[in-house]
């Protein structure tokens, strides 16, 4: 077999005349790489790459081919061409980015593209997609959404990006790589780029065309050793690729892991056997699934536990009242009154009124009893005496004050004091006590409830009783009679009522719990038909996979030793030329660009320097032998970055765009318009996206467009609760049809009858959802003739004649009370105590949809 020569024709600029050496110097499938490197002045394909590959091994032995023929490079001279255009035409699909909905699409301006919005709605979901895909010097790691709550694993990161790349139309699937080619070329600005371009001695993120082509050599070398890495994993038995497609608790995931030589493939292909219609059964069994994970039975199981409570708390008030016995209370009321006027009559018997400074009443009483205290505390048992001093005062006691004190002794020890205490002690035990927390929770309760319509009029009385039992208790508390004595009668009736409501709001409690637990064993359930399902179909399609598996098995030691065959020395000799050719070519453009920005943005000046190290160019800025940072104001400090920021991206010379992640922050108004009118020139020669919540900004960028009549493309970047990043473009967003509705409306009323009872509750719930949005839609866009819309500003006042005001009050009263039934109904609603044993039945929804359909036939029909 003749091997054509291959033949290059290279300038004579001195990068290229470098690298072409380097190549002479190296193996023949080293200068096929250079060759081809050279002459497409890009990143190697995959499709070259495996063909040097095929020369690699021809030219070491390692395959059938014959030795290539492959002469010296030589250098002439050609035209250097510039390097393709690229543009980013739209994202959709994104997932598992923050909270970011995936249902967006966001479409990119060919000239200039605003987002817009408030801090929190998503713009930084979708700004660090763009970092992400950039390779900027500051990537940030993307989290999935940290307000989650339905338990799922979060999916990696991903979206689907369309682009153009010299007018061809081409899309890229990205999977959280940092740096994804072609997008490498896109450059962003945001706030953490600015100390980077103000205090950092920065290295160039473009490589200018000439050096570019060493970096794109060495991607080619490392491309040739990642294929024979490859080859070699791939041939190892040790590394079994296919077990992580399968699921664990599977049948089938034992068999892949010990995947081998030993085999049974008859097993293997029993167990790959499924079903014609596996993809529909899998497609059903996801359905019930979602289904059964909207259910709203912990929130059903919470109100009847909340209502148990309740009333449980409510019954143990009224019983406590109930057990009051008023005509103790008034009986003890009465003997301590006795007892009272006993102890004033023996008051009065012992003393003279002329004896006693004051009335014998309750203060002196306590005086009295002071003193006693204070005998027994000096332990005096005998006093008084005779010849015994006053205890206080220390003086000796006349016959009179003796007399009146022993007086005092006999007054205290006398039996009627002691009844006092006696029948005050019965008294208080007679009190009607409730825990007060018990009393005003229970009161609290029962107004609520008697607030609602359809209660009972057991609310009404337990207010009154326990508004009365609070009056009961302050009257017991302080000793007077009861103005309800009856008040006991009446809650022995109440709490049979009581009673019952509580039966049957352990019952239900009792019923939700056992309907929770039976729909969580059935989720377990159908969860584990899908994984075996999906285990089975995947094993099916990776079956040819597993056989060549186990029958190359003995192959993988044939090529164990080809990772070690390329030599570090071509690699090292490549750095060292790059090294060479790198300084002068890089630095030379970049300060006359940098001077050129500075001017436009009436950015400070610097003094500016280049140095290098370990081969890398590298600039420098300072302010007077100072960092900038440490003498600029911040405002100062950003249009510098800005400017350090585009002189680099203009270094590359292309088309790529140019993004701007709040680029204004700290800018005074003056220097936001000057920044504005920048980022607009670029828009004319660049692809431009921004990204900010400054609404000066955005009006700025804006005004400059019009005030050239050039078009540009406004987002509102939408909170949207549960999720982010909702996107409100400049034109009116696609909505779903009466039609489209009732479609999806069918097909689930087809399902549930098939299914099973707990999860028919579930479908029913989900599909009076389908018919509140059909309300909506009917009556936006057919009842209303679309005369005001959902996500647009204006009124169609020209729609408005077209809306059939014969009709119009029979439809209305078809479809209010449907939507306030499928509002009560839905999966989002959770219920009162009241509702929650009647549940819609099949019956019940198949009537409103068929009365929805009517009413909707009789307004359309011509």
């Amino acid at each position: 077999m003749v091997t054509e020569e291959i033949s290059v024709n290279l300038g004579e600029a001195t990068p290229r005349r470098l690298l072409v050496n380097w190549a002479n110097g190296q193996d023949a499938w080293v200068r096929v790489l250079t060759a081809e490197t050279i002459l497409s002045r890009k990143e190697l394909s995959d499709d070259a790459l495996s063909k040097i590959y095929s020369v690699f091994l021809a030219e070491k032995g390692l395959s059938d081919l014959p030795m290539p023929e492959v002469p010296k490079l030589e250098l002439e001279i050609v035209e250097a061409t510039d390097e393709d255009s690229l543009e980013l035409a739209e994202i959709r699909e994104v997932k598992g980015v923050n909270a970011l909905a995936a249902d967006q699409v966001l479409a990119f301006d060919s000239d200039l593209t605003i987002l817009f919005g408030q801090n929190g709605s998503g713009k930084t979901g979708y700004s660090r997609i763009l970092k992400r895909i950039s390779a900027v010097r500051t990537p940030e790691d993307i989290l999935p959404n940290a307000h989650a709550s339905d338990g799922a694993t979060p999916p990696p990161p991903s979206a689907c990006i369309e682009y153009r790349q010299s007018g061809e139309e081409k899309t890229a699937i990205w999977k959280n790589e940092p740096g994804l080619t072609p997008f490498t070329r896109i450059s962003v600005f945001d706030a953490e780029a600015v100390s980077l371009h103000i205090d950092s001695e920065l290295g160039y993120v473009f490589t200018p065309a000439e050096l570019a082509l060493f970096s794109y050599v060495a991607k080619g070398l490392q491309g040739v050793q990642q294929r024979i890495a490859a080859e070699v994993a791939a041939l190892k038995p040790g590394t079994n690729s296919l077990l992580a497609r399968f699921a664990r608790e599977t049948t089938v995931y034992p068999v892949i892991e010990t995947l081998g030589a030993t085999t049974d493939l008859t097993e293997l292909s029993m167990l790959a056997t499924v079903p014609e219609d596996a993809e529909t059964l899998r497609e059903g069994l996801q359905s019930e699934l979602s289904a059964l994970r909207a259910n709203t039975l912990d929130a059903l199981v919470a109100n009847a536990q909340q209502s148990q409570g309740d009333l449980a708390r409510l019954h143990r008030v009224v019983v406590a009242i109930q057990s009051f016995d008023a005509a103790r209370y008034e009986s003890a009321l009465a003997e301590l009154a006795a007892a009272e006027q006993r102890r004033r009559e023996a008051r009065e018997q012992l003393f003279s009124p002329t004896e006693l400074l004051g009335d014998p009443d309750e203060e002196w009483q306590k005086f009295v009893v002071a003193g006693d205290a204070y005998r027994r505390h000096l332990e005096k048992v005998q006093y008084p005496e005779d010849g015994d001093p006053c205890l206080y005062c220390m003086q000796e006691l006349s016959p009179a004050a003796l007399s009146l004190l022993n007086r005092y002794r006999t007054f205290l020890d006398e039996t009627v004091l002691q009844q006092v205490v006696q029948t005050r002690k019965a008294l208080q035990a007679a009190r009607l006590t409730i825990d007060a927390t018990e009393l005003t929770q229970a009161l609290q309760y029962s107004t609520a409830q008697g607030e609602v319509e359809q209660t009972s009029k057991w609310a009404t009385e337990a207010v009154t009783l326990l508004t009365n039992a609070r009056t009961t208790i302050e009257e017991t508390a302080k000793e007077r009679p009861i103005s309800n004595p009856t008040m006991p009668e009446k809650a022995g009736s109440l709490a049979r009522d009581v009673a019952s409501l509580l039966s049957v709001a352990t019952d239900t409690h009792t019923k939700l719990a056992d309907d929770r637990a039976n729909a969580e064993t059935l989720l377990v359930r159908k969860q584990r038909e899908l994984v075996e399902l999906e285990a089975r179909m995947e094993l099916q399609n990776s079956l040819d996979a597993a056989r060549a598996y186990v029958q190359r098995a003995k192959r993988a030691q044939q090529l164990e030793k080809l990772s070690r065959s390329i030599s570090s020395g071509a690699s090292k000799q490549l750095t060292v030329q790059s090294k060479l050719a790198s300084e002068d070519l890089v630095n030379k453009n970049f300060e006359a660009l940098f001077i050129d920005e500075c001017r436009r943005l009436r950015a400070p000046k610097v003094a500016l320097s280049f140095q290098g190290r370990s081969g890398r160019a590298e600039r420098k800025k300072a302010v007077a032998n100072y960092r900038p940072s440490s003498i600029l104001s911040e405002g100062e400090q950003k249009v510098l970055a800005i400017a350090d920021f585009l002189a680099e991206s203009r270094m590359r010379g292309t088309k790529a765009p140019l993004v701007f992640d709040d680029p204004v922050t700290s800018l005074d108004y003056r220097r936001l318009d000057e920044v504005a009118a920048r980022i607009q020139q670029l828009s004319e020669r660049h692809q431009v996206i921004v990204l900010t919540h400054n609404i000066m900004f955005a009006s700025a960028l804006i005004s400059e467009r019009q005030n050239k009549k050039l078009r540009v493309k406004v987002y509102e970047v939408r909170d949207g609760g549960a999720a982010k990043g909702i996107l409100a473009p400049d034109v009116e967003p696609r909505f779903d049809t009466p039609a489209d509705l009732a479609k999806r409306v069918n097909t689930k009323l087809q399902t549930i009858p098939r299914a099973e009872p707990v999860l028919q509750d579930a479908l029913i719930k989900e599909t009076y959802d389908l018919i509140r949005a059909w309300c909506e839609a009917f009556v936006e866009q057919e009842l209303l003739q679309n005369v005001t819309q959902r996500y647009r500003a204006n009124i169609m006042m020209t729609r408005l004649a077209k809306i059939d005001t014969t009709r119009f009050d029979a439809a209305v009263e078809v479809i209010a009370p449907l939507f306030g039934r499928a509002c009560d109904r839905m999966t989002g609603h959770s219920h009162a105590a009241e509702y929650m044993s009647t549940k819609p039945t099949i019956t019940d929804l198949q009537e409103d949809w068929e009365a929805a359909k009517a009413a909707r036939a009789a307004y359309i029909a011509s």
